[in-house]
């Protein structure tokens, strides 16, 4: 993959982190998040306060053609 993809997909990570970052800060009195970013994949901590459990969420793009596309 070159370098400007990797960017480009990176960029993209950090768009969608930022965006569920205002959605989780807004509502966290019962669950805690934690963030792990790296280029073009990232890891969220979550951690429901409540009932003492913790769980984590790989988020990665996904690649689609033209026939996956409704």
């Amino acid at each position: 993959m070159a370098v400007k993809e990797k960017i480009e997909i990176a960029k993209n990570t950090n768009e969608l982190l930022d965006h569920l970052i205002k959605i989780v800060e807004n509502n966290s009195e019962r669950f805690s998040f934690e963030w792990v970013t790296g280029g073009e994949a990232a890891k969220m901590e979550i951690y429901d306060k409540e009932k003492k459990i913790g769980y984590v969420v790989k988020l990665e793009p996904i690649e689609y053609n033209e026939s996956h596309i409704s």
